[in-house]
């Protein structure tokens, strides 16, 4: 597949960019004509059309002292087009749902919606269209070629529609809002999507594992999980991709490009989800809440993730050791426990992660930076986990507690500790050769009290030398 592409793009392009400048100039040229004509229609005056009749075909109609256009009257409008001269335009209304078009061939594309016929299809990867102007759009994917420019900063695309898009992130505007929540949006589409979070409606079901979706692009994602299709390549290394966005979002990973900027504190990202991500920082916002518990999350996916532990699923298996994990990415992690790999690099020093977090955390080692600081106190921290555990501090939460003894800790790894030492000490214990209970008692006075530092198992102490049964206290260390 890789090779086909590579192979023919001088051909295919110039084939098929001469298919989208003839549809793009047709779209272009009906958009004009339309604008034209709309700006006629109207209760226009007789004098301002013509005087006295009407001559057709050599018979003459008498005309009334003015012509009433309305945009709902059936099948004929009047208006004057880009010549000056006035015209009469027909409507085709689709005999289905009652939609009225401008020409018989765009009733015979429209018709197509309601058939789910796709007559054109794409000769690089099969993928069908009902209009030969959106498979002329889809060809720019293989292609490349991006006709759209930006005149603000230059960006290009593929598609005029987000080339619009894109605009809006330079202005900043927002017209659409969220009549339950209030949230704003750039584009209906992405207002209509985000209703649905309210709604829990999923109206694009897959047909071989009935999954259900609030867009139909990740429906479209989806189902190439059932195909294994990847017919997106990059020209680079050759990875290959299912969509053709992952296959834009892996080309900057060879660029380093990062085109997205906080305005608030010109932090650059490589993807502008990730910029969504990042100003809930800023403000604090959680507006993702847990239905269950009540606990709140910037994101949706990590709700998705947190209901897991409610319901205790995990429903992503390792095929090497059978281990189950809650989320796909935590298995494609555990993965690389087997194989070994370590895909991301250090650029400075060449250290190896199995991990992109992991290799983020590195990279501060090298700038000494810390981005994330304490609202209490200001200490500034370089990861997220050790900036959590510092929290515990101010809060005086201590989360993980001992199962026979109840001691609490801020920290797993200091439960952890104390799991450890003591069981170390018991099975040392279990291991000698004359089995002296009553030394075992002034062993764990002397040594068991200065290696936990101080903490008290009220539960070990409450039982004599005769009830301390070590076997089942080491069991339950362990």
């Amino acid at each position: 597949m890789a090779s086909e592409i590579q192979k023919e793009p001088p051909a295919l392009e110039a084939h098929f960019l001469e298919e989208v400048y003839h549809f793009a100039k047709k779209d272009s040229k009906a958009s004009n004509d339309r604008n034209d004509f709309s700006r006629s229609e109207e209760t226009l005056p007789l004098k301002d059309v013509i005087s006295g009749s009407i001559d057709n075909n050599n018979q003459t109609y008498d005309v009334p002292d003015q012509i009433e256009v309305s945009e709902d009257d059936g099948t004929v409008r009047r208006g004057k087009n880009s010549g000056g001269h006035w015209q009469q335009k027909k409507r085709f209304t689709c005999a289905v749902c009652g939609k009225s078009l401008s020409s018989k061939q765009s009733l015979q594309f429209h018709e197509l919606t309601h058939t789910g016929e796709r007559p054109f299809a794409c000769t690089v990867c099969g993928k069908a269209f009902a209009q030969g102007s959106d498979l002329a759009t889809h060809i720019l994917v293989h292609t490349g070629q991006k006709l759209f420019a930006c005149i603000i900063c230059g960006k290009s695309f593929s598609r005029n529609s987000h080339l619009s898009t894109h605009k809006l992130t330079h202005t900043g505007e927002k017209p659409f809002s969220c009549t339950v929540c209030g949230k704003l949006f750039a584009h209906m589409s992405a207002l209509r999507s985000h209703e649905l979070t309210h709604t829990g409606e999923k109206p694009f079901a897959c047909r071989i594992c009935g999954k259900s979706f609030t867009q139909s692009s990740n429906l479209s994602k989806h189902k190439f999980t059932h195909t294994g299709e990847k017919p997106f390549v990059c020209r680079i290394c050759g990875k290959s991709f299912a969509q053709n966005g992952s296959l834009s979002s892996h080309k900057l990973t060879h660029t380093g490009e990062k085109p997205f900027a906080c305005r608030i504190c010109g932090k650059s990202f490589r993807y502008s989800s990730n910029l969504s991500n990042h100003k809930l920082t800023h403000t604090g916002e959680k507006p993702f809440a847990c239905s269950t518990c009540g606990k709140a999350f910037a994101r949706s996916s990590n709700l998705s993730k947190h209901k897991l532990k409610h319901t205790g699923e995990k429903p992503f298996a390792c095929s090497i050791c059978g281990r189950s994990f809650a989320q796909k990415s935590a298995l494609s992690t555990h993965k690389l426990v087997h194989t070994g790999e370590k895909p991301f690099a250090c650029r400075i020093c060449g250290k190896a992660f199995a991990h992109r977090g992991s290799l983020s955390c590195h990279k501060l080692t090298h700038t000494g930076e810390k981005p994330l600081a304490c609202r209490i106190c200001g200490k500034a921290f370089a990861d997220r986990s050790s900036f959590a555990k510092h929290e515990l501090i101010h809060t005086g939460k201590k989360p993980f507690a001992c199962r026979i003894c109840g001691s609490a800790f801020a920290q797993s790894g200091n439960l952890s500790k104390h799991n450890s030492y003591f069981f170390v000490f018991v099975t040392a214990a279990l291991h000698e050769e004359t089995f002296d209970i009553e030394r075992l008692w002034s062993l764990f006075y002397a040594h068991g009290f200065l290696i936990l530092e101080g903490i008290s198992c009220c539960k070990l102490l409450s039982l004599t030398p005769q009830a301390f049964d070590i076997v089942e206290l080491s069991q339950l260390h362990g």
